[in-house]
């Protein structure tokens, strides 16, 4: 059940603004924990309605990288957003999920900026931020942005719960594959070991695929990093040739598709991948990746520069809201606009947007 939407009409997404206005309305779900949040009785449906700023705020960020496509979607979207909300944005990143260490420290910078109003956090650790947010919390706004964190140091939430991710291509595989029918054997590689957006994914995957016919016969673990990938795919063709399907990580999925084509295994193995990249997306149009899950990053990074004005100028705030979770193929892909998911071609990370500037 959608609970809540919200018109896009009012920017342009690289369109012209009436083309702007025809636009769907983005799909926003409430969430709590690893689910769609209950229905909210006689509450108002979920809004994120663009809010007018009563002066140009100054909005501090951190990534833990911007060396893959889902980070840079994420900041497209906030880079526009606050362009067209004439709002100020610094960026900085933690160099990968490995370096809570050096995350504390531009969390750090972003809290030693006087002349910031308010932080919003792609955190590494789940609770490894508290003890630097929880007094700054006391005096300004902090939002989490796509990745959880300890819900008691932030103002609000955006993303989606990472369990979705695992368990909606888990759910595809089961129903494919429910129990009494033939066994199917699985190469999983959700990511990186120890990235808590991993242990999500995880959980979800395999609470979905339980009892089904779908069988996880390898599992591999590792950076995202296409070359890291790229061994972990080869690893598992070698030790496993009973493989049907490769399944994990969207990196993973964009280096399978040539890896099984040199083993002339294009028509045996199938790819799923647990979120969309430019590789993926193409992979899906052409049918070397079956399905892949979106949860809309173009659309976490608009929305988290929307709640944090929202949080500055004193109006009320969903605790954790995002976008809907979706399935996607070939032909579903045809129902969201591409901006919803993928920056540009050619674009490069912003560190920095001020008002006026284009």
């Amino acid at each position: 059940m959608l609970l809540g939407s919200v018109l896009s009409a009012g920017f342009g997404f690289g369109l012209s603004p009436a083309a702007a206005v025809a636009l769907e309305e983005w799909p926003i779900e409430r969430w709590a924990g690893d689910e769609r949040a209950p229905a909210p009785g006689v509450s108002p449906p979920a809004a994120l309605a663009r809010t007018t700023p009563s002066r140009p705020w100054k909005l501090c960020t951190v990534y833990p990288h911007l060396k893959d496509s889902y980070w840079l979607a994420v900041n497209y979207g906030m880079a526009e957003e606050a362009r067209a909300l004439g709002l100020e944005l610094r960026v900085l990143e933690a160099a990968g999920y490995e370096n809570l260490g050096y995350q504390r420290e531009r969390v750090a910078n972003c809290i030693a900026d006087e002349t910031s109003d308010a932080v919003l956090v792609g955190t590494v650790s789940f609770a490894g931020l508290n003890d630097l947010l929880a007094p700054y919390l006391a005096r300004r706004p902090v939002l989490a942005l796509v990745n959880d964190i300890d819900s008691t140091v932030v103002t609000g939430k955006v993303g989606v719960p990472w369990y979705q991710l695992g368990w909606k291509a888990g759910r595809w595989l089961a129903e494919r594959h429910p129990a009494g029918a033939p066994q199917v054997h699985v190469a999983w590689l959700p990511g990186p070991q120890g990235a808590g957006w991993v242990s999500f994914i995880d959980r979800g995957f395999r609470a979905a695929i339980a009892g089904s016919a779908v069988h996880i016969a390898a599992v591999r673990s590792g950076d995202t990093g296409r070359a890291i990938q790229r061994r972990l795919v080869e690893e598992v063709l070698d030790a496993h040739p009973e493989i049907d399907y490769l399944v994990g990580n969207a990196p993973m999925a964009e280096v399978a598709i040539a890896e099984l084509r040199r083993r002339g295994l294009e028509d045996k193995v199938a790819i799923v991948s647990s979120y969309v990249t430019p590789g993926v997306y193409s992979g899906l149009l052409r049918g070397r990746i079956l399905v892949a899950v979106s949860d809309f990053p173009v659309l976490q990074g608009r929305m988290a520069v929307r709640q944090a004005l929202r949080a500055l100028e004193g109006l009320a705030l969903e605790p954790y809201i995002g976008p809907r979770v979706e399935l996607v193929d070939a032909e579903r892909l045809k129902q969201y606009p591409i901006d919803w998911m993928l920056p540009p071609a050619g674009f490069v990370p912003v560190y920095e947007v001020r008002p006026g500037q284009r």
